[in-house]
């Protein structure tokens, strides 16, 4: 179990590459049922498999690791630039199929990145997606760079997914 929680954590930690600017926010239509859009981009075969389930109420999935400094794993996912960091939080809240959000934070939330998804069932057989991403937030962010940079390269992922589905055009 440890070591699938370092798996997913070291994926987590590895820098993107590639189109990082490309990545902003946008919406796509696209002609799929909303279930199946989600199931597609966060399905349980997904980047997350093996992330902790928290919480499992009503259509709630929430995924969390937190590493504090007394972890084993501590040095392998601090941040380099914060040494007086204490504890490092990677969360995937999922309202399915409404909503993801992917959080990185460290210290309680006083340095925070993330990214959204909103599915919105626009026909049975029509859904938006809308992507969002949540600027840093607190002091001091350059300690986040590189796990940043890993959640968009997460997101340009379950974007690119989007492309085996037919895309339509939004009436006016």
């Amino acid at each position: 179990m440890f070591r699938r929680l370092l798996l997913v954590v070291t994926m987590l930690l590895v820098a993107g590459c590639g189109k990082v600017a490309e990545l902003t926010n946008q919406t796509r239509t696209v002609a799929a049922p909303r279930e199946a859009v989600f199931a597609k981009m966060f399905g349980d075969e997904g980047a997350f498999t093996g992330l902790p389930l928290v919480t499992n109420g009503g259509s709630t999935r929430l995924y969390e690791l937190v590493i504090d400094r007394n972890d084993p794993a501590w040095a392998q996912v601090a941040p380099k630039l914060r040494p007086d960091a204490y504890k490092v939080k990677f969360a995937v809240a999922m309202e399915i199929p409404r909503e993801a959000h992917m959080i990185y934070s460290i210290d309680d939330g006083a340095l925070a990145t993330g990214l959204k998804f909103t599915f919105d069932e626009l026909a049975p057989d029509r859904t938006r997606v809308a992507f969002s991403i949540d600027e840093l937030s607190g002091s001091d962010s350059e300690g986040l760079r590189v796990n940043a940079a890993k959640l968009r390269s997460i997101a340009r992922d379950a974007l690119k997914k989007l492309d085996d589905f037919d895309e339509v055009k939004d009436a006016a």
